[in-house]
């Protein structure tokens, strides 16, 4: 896992009684260099005051040479509460300092979203994006990566780590799994984690590959910005993961990524996972137009499709912005001054608007330049956009090659090993057309 420096690790009380849980909090804290005897333990009684630290402790007021501020982050380990009903936490919450908000004491209590339909038709509909319904599951919120333009990223105060993963298997994932036949393809992937810079310590790949052999033709999508892959190779069910890569250019990365490493690392990463038998699939996302961005991610595209055969690469720029959070959260002394200028020009237009802060326009050249770069390379690889509207595949569809109805993507729950997709009379289409019938 990656060798993170967290500025104190705190565990539920209720940790204590769960010897899997136990023994999995160990396996981590010991790759972190502590023991329990690092831990704060959280009790009721002791909340007020772990709250407070909390919220006092990040961001750290000093970063020591060497170390990635990203990676201090606190870590919260905790059980995922699955039963039916959960209990009223407001009692606690009148205890906290004033302006703790009810979400840190859910995630503090294990009161954590487990598994969601992403983009369910009606959704897609109205908000006028394409894609296509997928269930994700997700055990960990926040991300040690720090990237600039998540929320988590940036503000996240603490990392909190589930460790009551037999339970999840069986409880969330196998049932959910029995009740929708459509899903074929899972992805691990929800509350802003990347979940493999946990493994192979934490364990959740493993039960997960596990569990989902148990079911003929289902497999699960790890998504990821991480190059710590090299555990996979002793999974005994790398053959049900799909690899799935947001990826970028050295620019972004550097400037906007500061705990993800080089973007070469990602497709080296990928290429020793191509190399272990798991399919690989790029998403450009979010595309950042960086000055220089057309030399910058051209680069990347050569290397990315001189050393891996990937089964699809998507596009999809900064979107579910607006241009004050793009001058915000972004430099704008780093980006294209065109491309800010266009955002700028369409401000109080984009409000609203999903797909802003950048116009249509800006976006569909953007896209256009991606797709040449991509054929220079490679005429064959499946080619789409993500989370787009449905007005830019009208435009764009003939150039990507795919039907915008049917499309396979990099994370889609029909996108199954082999570029094919595994509909049934009951799940045809993507959220581009109206119904799912």
């Amino acid at each position: 896992m990656y060798a993170l420096t967290p500025l104190k690790v705190y565990a539920l009380d209720q940790v204590r009684d769960d010897s899997a849980c136990m023994t999995r909090m160990e396996r981590i804290l010991s790759a972190l260099g502590k023991t329990t005897g690092d831990l704060v333990w959280i009790t009721d009684e002791s909340l007020p005051d772990v709250v407070e630290e909390l919220q006092n402790l990040w961001p750290p007021e000093r970063v020591p040479e060497g170390q990635v501020r990203s990676f201090m982050r606190p870590i919260v380990f905790t059980r995922m509460d699955l039963s039916s009903t959960w209990p009223d936490l407001t009692p606690l919450l009148a205890r906290c300092p004033a302006g703790t908000s009810l979400g840190i004491l859910k995630k503090i209590y294990g009161q954590m979203t487990t598994a969601i339909d992403q983009h369910p038709h009606h959704l897609d509909q109205r908000n006028n994006c394409v894609c296509w319904p997928t269930i994700n599951f997700g055990t960990i919120s926040g991300c040690p990566h720090g990237c600039r333009y998540c929320g988590a990223g940036r503000g996240g105060k603490f990392l909190t780590v589930a460790l009551n993963l037999e339970e999840f298997m069986e409880k969330v994932v196998g049932p959910v799994i029995e009740e929708n036949p459509w899903n074929k393809v899972f992805r691990m992937i929800l509350d802003g984690a990347d979940l493999i810079t946990f493994e192979p310590e934490y364990g959740l790949h493993d039960l997960f590959t596990r569990k989902l052999a148990e079911y003929e033709g289902r497999y699960g999508h790890f998504h990821t910005v991480s190059s710590n892959v090299e555990w996979m190779a002793d999974l005994p069910h790398r053959d049900r993961l799909v690899g799935v890569w947001s990826t970028t250019c050295e620019a972004v990365a550097r400037h906007f990524e500061p705990g993800t490493g080089a973007a070469i690392d990602r497709i080296k990463a990928a290429r020793k996972v191509q190399e272990m038998g798991i399919p690989v699939r790029y998403k450009f996302k979010p595309i950042i137009p960086v000055r220089n961005w057309r030399e910058e991610y051209a680069q990347i595209i050569q290397q990315m499709l001189e050393l891996t055969e990937p089964e699809s690469i998507g596009f999809c720029l900064y979107i579910w912005n607006t241009y004050d959070t793009l001058i915000q959260t972004l430099d704008p002394d780093l980006l294209d001054p065109e491309c800010v200028d266009a955002a700028r020009k369409v401000q109080d237009a984009m409000k609203g608007v999903r797909t802003g802060p950048f116009p249509h326009e800006t976006r569909a050249e953007i896209y256009r330049h991606f797709i040449r770069e991509v054929r220079r390379w490679n005429k064959d690889v499946l080619l789409y956009v993500s989370t787009e509207t449905r007005e830019m595949w009208d435009e764009l569809k003939d150039e990507l090659g795919q039907d915008p109805r049917r499309y396979i993507c990099a994370c889609g729950s029909a996108a199954v090993p082999g570029k094919k997709l595994a509909l049934s009379r009951a799940f045809r289409y993507s959220t581009y057309h109206p119904t799912p019938l």
